[in-house]
C-alpha cells in the first residue's frame, strides 16, 4: 500500500527549501510559482500556513523569510544538498535533483542521515535478487529510469536508506518485507533495487 502525501506540507518545504537555497531573505510569488508544481490554490495556502507558524511574512506580491522561517529553510536545504550528492555519484546533476525531489517528501530524518551515512560506503551495491533469502540489507539505490515508477516504488516504503529483506522468491516476483509489511515486486523492478548487505554496514 503507498503511502499518502501530504501535499500542503510538501509545498510548504518546498517554498522553505527554495529560499533556503537561494539564500534570499525575500522572494517574488511569482518565482515560487515557476519552481513548484502546484495549483494557486495550493501555493497560497501553505503561505498562509507557514504565515501562521511564523516562517514567513507577505509582502504584496513577495513573501519575507522571517528569522525562524531562515533557520528552517537552511536544515531543509542542507538536506536537500546532502541526499541530492548521494545521488550524483550515480546520476547526471538533473536526474540526481528529480529523484532527490521525489524522495524527500516520503522520507523521516532518521532515513535522510541513513542515506548521508551510506555515501562514506564503497560501491553501489548488489542487486536485490541476488540476496539471499531473510537476509536483511539495507537499500542503496533504486535505479529506475521512468521517473512514476520511480515514485509509485518509494510510496510503498521502498527507499534508499531503509532496511528491506527478502521472504522469498517466485518465478516473476520478489517478496520483500519492509517496516513489517509484505510487498511483492516484479523481478525486473527487484533487478533495479539495489542494496548493501548488512555486515558491510
Amino acid at each position: 500500500m503507498a503511502q499518502k502525501v501530504d501535499v500542503l506540507r510538501i509545498i510548504k518545504e518546498d517554498i522553505l527549501r527554495i529560499m533556503g537555497e537561494t539564500k534570499r531573505a525575500r522572494i517574488s510569488l511569482s518565482s515560487i510559482k515557476e519552481e513548484i508544481n502546484a495549483s494557486d490554490f495550493y501555493i497560497s495556502k501553505a503561505i498562509s500556513a507557514l504565515e501562521d507558524e511564523s516562517l514567513i511574512k507577505s509582502e504584496k506580491d513577495f513573501i519575507k523569510i522571517t528569522e525562524k522561517g531562515q533557520k528552517r529553510a537552511e536544515n531543509i536545504a542542507k538536506r536537500h544538498l546532502s541526499i541530492e550528492n548521494y545521488f550524483r555519484k550515480t546520476r547526471s546533476i538533473d536526474k540526481a535533483h528529480r529523484v532527490t525531489d521525489i524522495l524527500e517528501h516520503y522520507i523521516s530524518e532518521e532515513v535522510a542521515n541513513n542515506i548521508t551515512e551510506l555515501s562514506t560506503l564503497k560501491g553501489s551495491g548488489v542487486p536485490l535478487i541476488k540476496l539471499e533469502i531473510n537476509k536483511e540489507c539495507i537499500i542503496a539505490d533504486i535505479m529506475l529510469e521512468d521517473s512514476k515508477l520511480l515514485e509509485r516504488i518509494i510510496s510503498m516504503g521502498i527507499f534508499p536508506g531503509e532496511r528491506i529483506k527478502v521472504m522469498s522468491e517466485t518465478s516473476n516476483a520478489v517478496i520483500v518485507k519492509v517496516k513489517g509489511k509484505k510487498i511483492a515486486l516484479d523481478r525486473e523492478i527487484a533487478k533495479g533495487v539495489m542494496v548493501f548487505r548488512c555486515e558491510k554496514l
